[in-house]
């Protein structure tokens, strides 16, 4: 009885266990400085479900999951600005990009996603539109299948929908 008394103990203490935390970096979201031509400063706006912190997962068609424990390593909107000048900069020889925080540049490409979550149908999906500083407008909506299961394949379909995202852009 008491050898049953410990075994449930033990397993009750192991099921409050919190998980830990785990912290996902965007890849290519690590800027790196070209040497090109006239400079843009990419400022990104993130709808506000997407600015909390923490990656996002649509579980419904009418409930998004906000992560508690698998988070932005770096403020998602510095991340993908980023990621998306880098892009840019591959993308688009005529212009410098610049993410908006390290440039004094009055010419700024906005971004504004709504959408950057994964997805319960098997997909991510990266949408919104981009403002360049002549007015004109590029909207993206990029749905991209995952491989795999768990935040780290959505991570990477995110990176993959991003990269089709910054081809929009650029054309």
């Amino acid at each position: 009885m008491r050898l049953l008394a410990l075994t449930c103990a033990v397993l009750l203490a192991a099921c409050s266990t919190p998980q830990s935390t785990r912290y996902f970096v965007l890849p290519d979201s690590q800027y790196i400085q070209p040497h090109q031509g006239g400079e843009v400063a990419v400022k990104v706006y993130l709808a506000e479900p997407l600015n909390q912190g923490g990656l996002v997962y649509q579980t419904d068609a009418h409930h998004l999951n906000f992560a508690k424990n698998h988070l932005w390593a770096s403020p998602l909107d510095s991340a993908l600005a980023n990621s998306l000048s880098n892009k840019l900069n591959r993308l688009n020889r005529q212009y410098t990009f610049i993410p908006s925080g390290r440039s004094q540049s009055r010419q700024v490409l906005k971004v504004y996603v709504e959408t950057f979550n994964g997805s319960y149908q098997g997909q991510t999906v990266v949408s919104g539109y981009a403002l360049w500083p002549n007015g004109q407008s590029k909207p993206f909506h990029v749905k991209t299948p995952q491989q795999g299961d768990g935040y780290a394949a959505m991570v990477d379909s995110l990176e993959t929908g991003l990269n089709r995202a910054a081809e929009l852009m650029a054309y």
